[in-house]
């Protein structure tokens, strides 16, 4: 795999076809979840594993040479990096996972977890000094009546759906704290320089946390098939273009192309699996990529406002 990262930025085009096969690429991950018998942190462990150790022969030498040229600082955010894509996997997938107690439809899950652009463009707001616009706003109180409405479809589904829920808006909170850190990384780390230490961090994470609850990471042969169908297709070429993205776009243009997913995993996991959403979730996860789109419009609109 080549560095694509280079002193010329990408074409438009480039750049467009990059984000189209990366949606594709990501929206296959909830299919494979569902068609998995392991828990969810064993899902996740070994989704990163395989990822790090296929991707190992580029991104463990670029690593390598990368080291002696970081910041002080981004030998703390690598790490921390891993550990907030480790919390967004485990915590998303036990929302998504057939063995978690906690499952809920595939539509709930991916547009909650979804939700991560409206914390990127908060938080940048923050850090920044700017306000977030009135369309913003309404963006942001649309999204949060979307998930309100899939909440309360769920609820009446059973406790377990509720949670299911609250756990996927938990990985969309650790995915946020992913792509802001990873925004910040790629202005300065190469690609394969990047990728190598947050992905290898990430699973040590998962491992310990598979320890933790008391998961077994050792599962039959049949379900690694799986897995490395998740590290090749959603991690390393849905996640590897995004971070490809993240050196040349802002997070939150990076952060809208996962607005296309809940509906492109739905769609895929019916075709396979027969599995239709709840009107409940359908609807709110609807309403909460229009707040989503209004989001990232603003949010597109301000930046264009500041380079000007």
């Amino acid at each position: 795999m080549s560095d694509l990262k280079s002193s010329e930025p990408p074409s438009r085009a480039r750049l467009v076809l990059g984000l189209g096969v990366a949606v594709l690429a990501v929206s296959s991950a909830a299919l494979w979840i569902r068609m998995a018998h392991a828990g969810p942190v064993t899902i996740s462990f070994w989704r990163l594993a395989w990822a790090s150790v296929l991707l190992g022969p580029v991104t463990v030498p670029a690593a390598r040479d990368a080291l002696p040229t970081l910041r002080r600082g981004d030998l703390w955010r690598l790490p921390l990096a891993g550990l907030c894509l480790a919390l967004h996997f485990a915590l998303w997938i036990a929302s998504l996972a057939p063995a978690s107690p906690y499952a809920t439809s595939v539509a709930a899950s991916a547009s909650l977890v979804a939700l991560h652009p409206v914390l990127v463009a908060l938080v940048g707001a923050k850090v920044t000094g700017q306000h977030v616009p009135k369309s913003a706003m309404v963006g942001i109180a649309l999204a949060l009546v979307g998930a309100a409405v899939i909440a309360a479809g769920d609820a009446s589904g059973g406790h377990h759906r509720a949670v299911g829920d609250l756990l996927a808006v938990l990985g969309a909170v650790a995915g946020a704290g992913y792509f802001l850190l990873g925004a910040s990384l790629r202005a300065r780390v190469s690609l394969r320089a990047y990728m190598g230490p947050v992905y290898g961090a990430a699973a040590v994470c998962l491992g310990l946390m598979a320890w933790l609850v008391g998961e077994r990471l050792w599962v039959p042969w049949r379900e690694h098939g799986l897995f490395v169908a998740m590290a090749v297709g959603p991690m390393i070429v849905g996640h590897g273009l995004l971070n490809w993205a993240l050196g040349y776009l802002p997070a939150w243009a990076v952060s809208a192309v996962i607005l296309a997913e809940p509906f492109a995993s739905a769609v895929l996991v019916f075709a396979v699996l027969r599995e239709r959403p709840p009107a409940a979730a359908v609807l709110g996860a609807a309403t909460v990529v229009l707040g989503l789109v209004l989001v990232l419009r603003a949010d597109a609109r301000r930046a264009a406002g500041g380079a000007a």
